[in-house]
């Protein structure tokens, strides 16, 4: 059984780095297929997300490494008293307090946009 944890990253750490590289080179791809006019109009709104037009995605991964950095560092701080498993348990919560953080802001974005859009429905701003 031994043999087995010994190779369990392994299975894995590479299944889940050539899922990652498949969506992103997905991704890349329907993007420029859409910046080239190469598709249909309604193609555009079902690939990219209506929240990314509030709050950027780059915001949700900063959250989500500032969270995990903040826990990292207390928990270093007081590691003697805490196991190792603990350890993996707070970085895992903290991502998901910064995905929760992300999606509140990102929520409030959409919203303050929504009732802008209420109050004066002639702007054409689709940034908020």
């Amino acid at each position: 059984m031994s043999e087995f944890w010994d190779v369990f990253p392994v299975i894995i750490i590479f299944p889940t780095f050539g899922l990652m590289f498949k969506w992103f080179f997905e991704y890349r791809t329907r993007r420029q297929l859409i910046e080239k006019g190469l598709v249909d109009e309604n193609v555009k709104y079902l690939q990219f997300s209506k929240m990314e037009q509030f709050a950027p995605s780059s915001l949700k991964w900063g959250l989500v490494f500032l969270f995990v950095g903040v826990a990292i560092i207390v928990l270093r701080l007081i590691s003697e008293y805490i196991a190792g498993e603990v350890v993996l348990g707070a970085m895992l919560i903290a991502a998901g307090l910064g995905l929760l953080v992300y999606y509140m802001i990102a929520d409030a974005a959409r919203k303050k946009f929504q009732l802008e859009q209420k109050h004066n429905p002639d702007s054409q701003n689709v940034n908020p």
